[in-house]
């Protein structure tokens, strides 16, 4: 009697068994689909990422561009008022070797600063009323109602 038992037991067991191993193979390949998935969601991100990369480094280089022509124009103002000399006061050069120019260059630049200044100020004051405006006529609308 003992030795039927045992016999019975032992097949629903390895059932048990088969089961088990066909689980944990369901979720290795899960896990493995997992990882798989979420390499290409990293992939993904880091192309977009790239993609941002190269805007901003071609961004960065216009930039550069856009500054490297204004030092040189600035270079040539300073060469042309160091050959001028007739209109220019020249005063010692400094430690660094960069001439310190007379008061009318200083006042040029001071007024073109200024003019750049106002301009910007101009046009923060006109965003300042479109939205002002535009925020009085949402609170008109939502209290109108």
């Amino acid at each position: 009697m003992g030795a039927s038992n045992s016999k019975k037991k032992r097949k629903p067991c390895h059932e048990r068994r088969n089961v088990k191993v066909l689980m944990t193979d369901k979720m290795r390949l899960l896990q493995e689909g997992r990882v798989g998935g979420y390499y290409e969601k990293e992939v993904m991100v880091y192309a977009c990422k790239e993609a941002e990369w190269v805007k901003e480094r071609k961004k960065l280089k216009e930039e550069v561009k856009v500054l490297r022509k204004l030092v040189d124009e600035k270079e040539e103002k300073i060469k042309k008022m160091e050959e001028g000399g007739s209109s220019m006061v020249m005063v010692q050069k400094c430690d660094k070797g960069w001439p310190l120019l007379g008061t009318s260059y200083l006042l040029e630049q001071m007024k073109e600063e200024r003019a750049r200044r106002d301009e910007v100020v101009e046009k923060w004051k006109q965003l300042y009323l479109a939205i002002r405006t535009e925020l009085d006529d949402l609170i008109q609308r939502t209290h109108g109602r």
